[in-house]
């Protein structure tokens, strides 16, 4: 029987960074994760802001060696035919990232284990009780104890749900994600992030290293169908050949009934779960992971509940704001359901 401060299940982003950030300010700290490896992910753009979140955690250099490609900006056909763009050469921090998802979730858990943190790789949770003092942890045929565990599990909410918490949606988005190889002509979008809407929803794409592309397309879950890309997702893929073909998975907005209980939370996509248009999946886990761990530092949990509520409402206005910009198809299911209005929960 092996015993922690804290344990947290979930190797992604945002559990492996609430643990590390525990390490580094002396707890002794486990991380469960049912994968010997990370799994191949969809890429994610960073923006240059995402320094602060990496310095803190204390692996911004290891970050900056990672050799993840350059992002430059952002390019939207939203809400007309023109296409817009948005510099990275404008903000404070300047450029972003394409990056590679595996090779930064295996960075920060080298990271993680570096700093202390137990790594209990290849294990599912099968067994979590909690005795008013003490949480009891087995998974495979590693036992543990821990003083606080922390949900990481994403939208599996495992541990929430255990502990009698419910998650709540308000959409049936769902992302529809394909990869791609670079037939080794120019890439019409370059370097940028590309978001395009269509009249069933909308396409994002974005340059992976080693010359590929992810495309993905979200809609409805009852609105899911074979579509064409719109004019402009179509002539960027025409660049590319299709090496993975095409995934399903949930990408709605949603949050669990309660984020916090006794001697445990939830951090990341476990906690709140946002519709990718509107957030930056990555930097909002890291940010979320270090809110985590001050509240466990500092024995703040309804600080920490707090923090997430509030950054769960800004999340509803502006995600409510940008799709009331697209106006061209009003009679189309998917833009009446978000044009009408969500209540924030």
């Amino acid at each position: 029987m092996q015993h922690y401060d804290v344990v947290a299940v979930g190797g992604g982003p945002a559990g492996t960074a609430t643990t590390l950030a525990l390490a580094r300010r002396g707890f002794k700290t486990a991380l469960v994760e049912r994968t010997v490896d990370p799994p191949p992910r969809a890429g994610e753009t960073l923006p240059g802001a995402v320094r602060n979140a990496l310095l803190h955690l204390g692996v911004l250099d290891r970050f900056l060696a990672g050799e993840h490609d350059p992002a430059v900006g952002n390019r939207s056909c939203w809400g007309g035919d023109e296409v817009e763009e948005v510099h990275f050469i404008h903000s404070a921090y300047g450029s972003g990232w394409h990056i590679d998802r595996q090779r930064f979730e295996r960075m920060l858990l080298a990271a993680a284990e570096e700093s202390g943190v137990t790594l209990v790789r290849g294990s599912s949770l099968d067994a979590l009780s909690y005795d008013g003092a003490t949480w009891r942890i087995r998974a495979g045929s590693t036992e543990m104890t821990a003083r606080h565990v922390i949900d990481a599990t994403g939208r599996a909410s495992t541990v929430a749900r255990i502990c009698g918490a419910q998650r709540v949606a308000i959409d049936q988005l769902v992302g529809i994600t394909s990869f791609y190889a670079s037939k080794g002509v120019d890439d019409p979008q370059g370097k940028f992030t590309f978001i395009e809407a269509s009249e069933t929803g909308w396409w994002y794409s974005a340059p992976l290293p080693g010359a590929r592309l992810v495309v993905a397309y979200f809609t409805d879950s009852d609105l899911a169908q074979n579509v064409s890309p719109p004019p402009h997702t179509r002539e960027r893929i025409d660049a590319y050949t299709l090496i993975v073909p095409s995934r399903v998975a949930s990408a709605n907005t949603a949050r669990l009934s309660s984020v916090i209980g006794p001697a445990w939370l939830a951090v990341g996509d476990s906690a709140v779960s946002f519709d990718p248009l509107s957030s930056q999946g990555i930097l909002t886990a890291l940010e979320s992971a270090l809110d985590a761990a001050t509240a466990i530092a500092t024995n703040q949990l309804d600080r920490y509940a707090e923090l997430v509520t509030e950054r769960y409402r800004d999340y509803l206005v502006n995600r409510a704001r940008y799709y009331a910009i697209e106006k061209r198809w009003p009679d189309s299911p998917f833009w009446q359901r978000r044009q009408r209005g969500t209540p924030a929960r």
